[in-house]
């Protein structure tokens, strides 16, 4: 979690003009979401020319990582993945494949990083994860009340803000697509109440 990848990578990999690099791994499962996370950013960020991700995870972290974007199984890392590439779900790996055999099944999930992510899409990258942590925080809450407290905003503007986007105020996070989202956050970040810092 602390190791240069920009370093590594540009020494074993871009040094040797070696492109769409893969990175396959049996990730420690407490760190599977941050570890992910930071090599999707990073990637985006520093421009890592990684093509995939394929780790072995705990099959329910796959389940959620690897969910539809707008099913009741997703959550603000499915999204957050699905920002930044396509998750897929390869097999499942059962407890009885080692020894000593864990408490936990295993899948094998591969994240093909779009070489162009959502990025364009979305008008301001930090409202749109913030909306989307604030969302998934209170996820069986309806939305616009959750986000009316999270940004500290009238009602009345949370209101226009989501008549904008065409979506209701009674939604759940959980119910909205990615396009939705991008809808949602593209509208919020228009609003002169709302400043991220």
């Amino acid at each position: 979690m602390t190791y240069d990848l920009e370093k590594l990578i540009q020494e074993e990999f871009l040094a040797e003009n070696i492109q769409n690099i893969a990175v396959c791994a049996n990730l420690p499962y407490y760190i599977t979401s941050p570890m992910i996370m930071r090599l999707l950013e990073e990637n985006s960020e520093k421009n890592l020319n990684l093509a995939s991700i394929t780790v072995m995870v705990q099959k329910e972290a796959a389940q959620r990582i690897c969910a539809p974007v707008g099913s009741r199984a997703s959550g603000a890392v499915t999204v957050a993945v699905a920002y930044y590439g396509k998750a897929v779900k390869l097999f499942d790996v059962s407890r009885g494949s080692f020894l000593p055999s864990p408490n936990v099944d295993s899948s094998v999930m591969q994240i093909v990083v779009y070489p162009e992510n959502m990025r364009e899409q979305v008008q301001d990258e930090r409202l749109f994860f913030r909306m989307v942590k604030a969302g998934f925080s209170q996820r069986r809450k309806q939305l616009a009340g959750v986000l009316c407290n999270a940004f500290a905003i009238p009602k009345s503007e949370i209101l226009e803000i989501f008549a904008k986007a065409e979506i209701a105020p009674s939604v759940r996070i959980e119910a909205l697509t990615m396009p939705e989202l991008i809808r949602l956050s593209n509208a919020f970040s228009q609003s002169r109440s709302i400043h991220i810092f």
